[in-house]
């Protein structure tokens, strides 16, 4: 049951935050994403990790060395300021601004491709390029290039 639930909580966060931009009420999912991302983590922690921050920094260093050949295990610091940075962007999402959406766009395009696609393997990454692509075309979508900047979408 852990397995699915700490899949269901991330990928409910990537799909609400691409589901932000085709609708009026993309505040709502940044916060909806934000809590499914918060859920994930502490399903993580308790689930996985044991509440143990060594544990999460030691099974980050292996996947990142699996994947990359560089044992790091660095990644979980990046987590942690993608969760933060995802309840500033969810509490100040009215008044962020078009730098500000751009730059918060590319970080989870970065981070969502890195966890959806890189890090992962067979069905998972198909979905994780799904994602990659129906985000990459809400991004455009929600900062209105080619059109000036769209006024509070996603």
């Amino acid at each position: 049951m852990l397995p699915l639930l700490l899949k269901s909580t991330i990928w409910a966060a990537l799909w609400l935050a691409v589901l932000s931009a085709w609708v009026r009420w993309s505040r709502g999912c940044w916060i909806g994403g934000g809590v499914c991302l918060a859920a994930h983590v502490a399903l993580a922690f308790q689930g996985v990790h044991g509440w143990s921050h060594e544990a999460a920094v030691e099974a980050t260093a292996r996947q990142v060395e699996a994947v990359t050949g560089v044992r790091s295990g660095g990644g979980i610091w990046v987590n942690h300021l993608f969760l933060a940075a995802w309840a500033w962007v969810a509490w100040r999402w009215d008044r962020l601004g078009f730098p500000g959406r751009r730059i918060w766009w590319g970080v989870l395009l970065f981070m969502g491709v890195n966890g959806g696609v890189v890090f992962v393997e067979g069905a998972a990454r198909w979905i994780g390029i799904g994602w990659g692509v129906a985000a990459g075309v809400s991004a455009w979508r929600s900062l209105g290039w080619g059109h000036g900047p769209a006024r509070g979408r996603g």
